[in-house]
């Protein structure tokens, strides 16, 4: 997967100017070439968490879109389904350990990141209650 190759490799392009945001590009180019069923369910995630109270939609600054509640970002979705979600480390020991689906961060596992793949329409609820487990974490810390 040339997503996590790249990642793992040239983490270091994440500090060029745009970079990010042009890969994140080509991601989600290649998604709507590729793999329309994955694009519809990218789109239902974004339509439907918009819907939650309080959440506000903006960009990554690593590419893809934002999901902020009360100002914070506490996930994000990458141009090819990844959806990454704050949920503080207890909560991702316990998910990692009961949730299918649901991995450590792609990039910094040992933090309070998940990550989960949105390939199909039958992830969004999934996604979204992932989501919503981020901004209840968010309300907690403050």
């Amino acid at each position: 997967m040339i997503f996590a190759f790249v990642v793992r490799k040239f983490r270091w392009l994440a500090r060029v100017p745009l970079f990010p945001q042009i890969f994140d590009a080509a991601l989600l180019t290649a998604t709507a070439l590729f793999s329309a069923n994955r694009l519809r369910a990218i789109a239902a995630v974004e339509k439907a968490a918009q819907r939650l109270p309080g959440i506000r939609l903006g960009r990554h600054h690593y590419g893809g879109i934002g999901f902020f509640y009360r100002g914070k970002e506490t996930s994000h979705l990458h141009g090819n389904g990844l959806l990454d979600c704050f949920v503080g480390r207890e909560n991702r020991d316990l998910l990692l350990r009961t949730s299918t689906g649901v991995t450590a961060h792609h990039v910094f596992p040992r933090s309070g990141w998940i990550s989960f793949f949105v390939r199909s329409p039958g992830d969004v609820e999934r996604a979204l209650e992932l989501i919503q487990i981020a901004c209840a974490y968010r309300v907690g810390a403050e």
